[in-house]
Parts: C-alpha cells; sequence; structure tokens
C-alpha cells in the first residue's frame, strides 16, 4: 500500500517484474507498470502524471512486491570472501615422515 496526494494505492504484483496499480477508494485499477527489461508505464483512464506519481513512490519505497522474498545475505564489499572450506567434517590429513 502507499498513498500519494492523499489517496492510497494498492500495488498488486501480476507475474515477475509486472505490477498493476489499484486505487482502494473504489478499487479501480489505475494502470500496470512493468519494471524489467527497462521501466515502462501504461496508464488506464487516468492522467499520465499522477499515475507517473504513483509508480515512482512505489519503487521508492519498495512496494513493488507483494510476495515476501527472504533478503539475501551479502557479504561487505570492503570484505573478501571467507576461504572455501573442505567438505568433509574431518581435519585434513598430513603426510607422516
Amino acid at each position: 500500500m502507499i498513498q500519494v496526494r492523499g489517496v492510497t494505492y494498492r500495488v498488486e504484483r501480476t507475474e515477475p517484474h509486472v505490477y498493476v496499480v489499484v486505487r482502494l477508494l473504489d478499487d479501480v485499477e489505475m494502470g500496470a507498470f512493468r519494471t524489467l527489461p527497462g521501466l515502462r508505464i501504461h496508464p488506464r483512464d487516468c492522467d499520465i502524471d499522477q499515475f507517473r506519481d504513483v509508480v515512482r513512490a512505489a519503487l521508492r519505497s519498495a512496494r513493488t512486491s507483494a510476495v515476501m522474498h527472504v533478503a539475501p545475505v551479502l557479504p561487505p564489499e570492503d570484505e573478501a570472501p571467507a576461504p572455501q572450506r573442505s567438505p568433509s567434517s574431518m581435519p585434513p590429513r598430513t603426510a607422516s615422515a
């Protein structure tokens, strides 16, 4: 849910990278937008500037997915990744002399 100029909208994900915007006041579909391969907006029976503001607010507030995804854990950019360990739980064997 997002609010733009005092009006609340619901952003529904219909397929990967495709979203529909519905005005909650009267449950009217305002249009749709696609985020990949590039941003494309398709207003339906509304002012394009108003719809652009709604899409911009949805993207800025990260309200572009109704599906909860686990956020990936990424290493900090300034640290090197941890060295790979042997798949065995036993310590590596050393050659005896």
